[in-house]
């Protein structure tokens, strides 16, 4: 299945090749994320774009997938000079031009393309009552507006109804008067309005740039303010709006770019998205395990027992142990796990079961469990840690471990060895 037009012939370093692999692994996601409310936010020149039918498609494909999508597009930023008649009947009329193509494109259903039998209905009409900016410093304001009701029932009214709200920032006041919104605004009153599930805004950049200029994947919502400083004068705007609606309630907000072939898609339905996710929390959080983890770390474990690198343990012996286990967690996946057992008596812990996943190897998430581990078996009052490897024992090594012997371990901790794994032992004074 081909989901944007003219795909690359190679698929990004980080997406399976294997179509039936993709599918799988966005399954997680697609359930997650159906039955939720997404605003998206076009910004100026999203529609003027050439990537703008796959954006089309693939907002196409997220509403198929459960999705309940209001779409908020900026027809043009607005500056701080004085708005002209003429300029204010041009921003009118480019606002409501730029309604019908997004309106056109969705409608577009011709055979061997992506929207082909999708009967999209999209409604958009006043959902948006405004007042005027007024006079300021002695100026009038003339055509401006300011928010001031959003028509929440009406915009839950039509994605009950299975359809696509589409929102022009144009607003009407109660005595029929027009006025032209800020679109940042709009997309900052609806979010909060509907209780959004998420808030993505797709402008021409690709997200949030450390001084560095590489890439913030995701940042709490202080992290994303203290980023404010460093950020370039485009970015600000958005950030702000980010969190913003994070403060106000939304869970998570997400800035991508318009100009990326399949960026909605890979920002939603993949495990490390294309931009940057802005949360009130650690998108990624080390915690201990909790029940509903058991299956994400059997997951892991599973392929290291059968390589041989893992002791062999039941699934009712993980069970068991959950309560010993800590773990890394992305969007709620299990992403690394390692257990500690303390044995009080004999006044030494046993570090096992470290595990990550593959596509997290080299982001020192075995090095945090470990250190996690060894402080908590401090905070316990055992003098050592051990563990046993048959292929990391460099690794350990590098963490402080030394290279020892079985017989350096009491009794009780030396029957748990299986002697034909012929397993190295490293110990850690604490």
């Amino acid at each position: 299945m081909t989901l944007p037009t003219d795909p690359p012939t190679d698929p990004p370093a980080d997406l399976p090749t294997d179509p039936i692999d993709w599918f799988r692994n966005t399954a997680p996601y697609i359930n997650a994320h159906r039955g939720t409310t997404v605003v998206v936010g076009l910004r100026h020149g999203a529609t003027e774009h050439d990537n703008f039918i796959n954006v089309v498609h693939d907002l196409a494909l997220m509403h198929s997938l459960g999705v309940q999508l209001v779409v908020v597009h900026e027809h043009e930023p607005l500056d701080a000079a004085v708005m002209t008649s003429d300029a204010f009947a041009s921003s009118i009329a480019h606002a409501l031009d730029q309604r019908t193509q997004i309106e056109r494109l969705f409608s577009m259903g011709l055979p061997n393309s992506p929207l082909h039998n999708a009967r999209l209905r999209v409604v958009s009409g006043n959902f948006i009552t405004a007042r005027p900016v007024g006079v300021i410093d002695g100026v009038d304001q003339l055509g401006r507006g300011l928010v001031r009701h959003i028509d929440v029932a009406g915009i839950r009214h039509a994605l009950e109804g299975s359809a696509i709200c589409l929102v022009t920032s144009l607003g009407h006041s109660p005595a029929g008067e027009l006025f032209t919104l800020d679109a940042i605004e709009v997309m900052r009153v609806l979010s909060r309005g509907l209780g959004a599930d998420k808030l993505i805004v797709m402008s021409d950049f690709d997200g949030i740039e450390d001084a560095d200029g590489q890439l913030f994947r995701q940042l709490t919502v202080d992290a994303a303010r203290n980023a404010l400083v460093t950020s370039a004068q485009q970015q600000q705007q958005v950030l702000t709006l980010a969190c913003d609606v994070c403060d106000s309630g939304v869970p998570r907000s997400h800035l991508i770019s318009f100009q990326e072939d399949g960026g909605l898609l890979r920002e939603l339905y993949t495990h490390d998205g294309i931009g940057t996710l802005i949360s009130p929390d650690e998108y990624e959080q080390l915690r201990a395990a909790e029940g509903r983890d058991l299956a994400g770390i059997l997951e892991l474990i599973r392929p290291l027992q059968q390589q041989g690198v893992l002791a062999e343990r039941s699934n009712e012996d993980i069970e068991r142990l959950l309560d010993h286990f800590v773990v890394i967690t992305k969007d709620s996946r299990v992403v690394a796990c390692a257990a500690l057992i303390v044995n009080s008596a004999d006044n030494i812990a046993e570090i096992a079961s470290v595990a990550t996943h593959p596509d997290y190897r080299d982001s020192g998430h075995g090095e945090r469990l470990v250190e996690r581990l060894v402080n908590m078996a401090k905070e316990s009052k055992v003098r050592r840690a051990y563990v046993r490897t048959t292929q990391t024992g460099h690794w350990f090594q590098g963490l402080g471990f030394i290279a020892g012997s079985e017989a350096e371990l009491p009794e009780s901790e030396r029957q748990k060895a299986k002697a034909a794994r012929n397993s190295k032992t490293l110990i850690r004074a604490l």
